[in-house]
């Protein structure tokens, strides 16, 4: 196996580029690669971080984790990407300069190519470089785990992408179901807390389903995870730790280290006892400024307080406060104090009654113009 220069070597540590693409200016866009190989075969599970500039974790807890120590005891191999996108880590912003969009959107998403002489927007050369990469993860990957930062404050937690099934192909749901498992024993070996994507329907228009972690699930169908790990530009020496335990579990689970799994220890694991989602709420109807009632990882009943709305002068704007609209717990507040109508206050982690499974939309995989 070889990505980029980086060549296996079974019982070491290789380092090496993959070229992404070529600036205008000469200087060459490349991918840094570690690849750790065990003596003996076994799975092959991707770590990828760095997608987002100002979330600077990821590449962290791969060095962490990665080191000669590891590979005594490593079955099989671990490909590890720390920085998917190296223009962001430089200027420290979300989206490349090169390709002014989320990056985590632009992995291949399974829709045939448009009609020759369409006026649909060539792709970006980040897309392009993903589409090549993503051939490595189908010829190599047996799991993935993609590590980002959510926002400040934020509890860590795994997310669970949806898995699509195609309505059209006999036993593809089945197949999705059965993958569906695969990712929420994934998740349970991981020790973070878990919260899913939002229903599938926001997930496809939300183009979730082309981030790393989206593409490896409904394109190579694959166990695979997008680990959030708390706030971004300081990472935190407690979480870093908590994610390397948790990495070194998702290995065992994996069958690629022995031993039983060590404690995930000193972040919120919130457990409530059934499935949750991922949701922005509740959003204020008021211009004002929101007193919060709770915290990350505090779990929450329906119709606990969350915000109090006030205005410039500490006056209550409404009779009561913001409440929660369903059980669960909490994955952040929102950034600031200060909000305008429609916006949310925190984002919250409540009660799923969908399953994880779900068709994609019936007109998906028509040809575009």
């Amino acid at each position: 196996m070889a990505i980029g220069s980086a060549a296996r070597h079974p019982g070491t540590l290789q380092y090496g580029r993959w070229t992404a693409f070529e600036h205008p200016t000469g200087q060459e866009e490349f991918l840094p690669v570690i690849i750790a190989a065990g003596k003996r075969p076994g799975p092959c599970l991707w770590l990828t971080a760095g997608m987002h500039g100002p979330e600077h974790s990821g590449p962290l807890v791969v060095h962490k984790l990665l080191h000669a120590g590891l590979l005594a005891e490593l079955r099989g191999t671990l490909v590890a990407i720390p920085a998917l996108t190296p223009a962001g880590l430089r200027t420290g912003s979300r989206v490349p300069y090169h390709s002014p969009e989320d990056p985590n959107r632009l992995w291949p998403d399974g829709r045939p190519a448009p009609e020759e002489g369409s006026d649909r927007r060539p792709p970006s050369p980040q897309e392009r470089a993903f589409q090549r990469l993503f051939e490595e993860i189908l010829k190599t990957a047996d799991l993935l785990v993609d590590l980002h930062n959510a926002w400040e404050g934020s509890v860590p937690f795994a997310l669970l992408d949806r898995v699509l099934y195609r309505s059209d192909i006999p036993g593809d749901r089945q197949r999705a179901q059965g993958l569906a498992r695969r990712i929420e024993t994934m998740a349970g070996a991981l020790g973070f807390a878990t919260a899913r994507e939002f229903p599938t329907k926001r997930y496809v228009e939300d183009k979730l389903h082309r981030s790393t972690s989206g593409a490896a699930v409904q394109l190579a169908r694959i166990p695979a995870l997008t680990v959030e790990l708390g706030g971004g530009l300081r990472p935190d020496p407690i979480i870093l730790r908590a994610a390397v335990a948790g990495l070194r579990n998702v290995l065992r689970w994996a069958e690629m280290l022995p031993g039983p799994a060590e404690p995930v220890e000193g972040i919120p694991c919130p457990r409530p006892g059934f499935n949750c989602r991922r949701k922005s709420t509740p959003r204020t109807p008021v211009t004002g400024l929101a007193h919060h009632c709770v915290s990350a990882g505090q779990e929450i009943r329906a119709g606990d307080p969350v915000a109090e709305m006030v205005d410039i002068w500490g006056r209550p704007l409404l009779e009561e406060p913001l409440r929660a609209e369903a059980d669960g717990f909490v994955l952040g507040l929102a950034q600031g104090a200060v909000f305008y109508p429609g916006e949310s206050v925190a984002t919250l982690a409540v009660r799923d009654p969908d399953p994880l499974v779900g068709p994609y939309p019936r007109s998906y995989f028509r040809r575009s113009e």
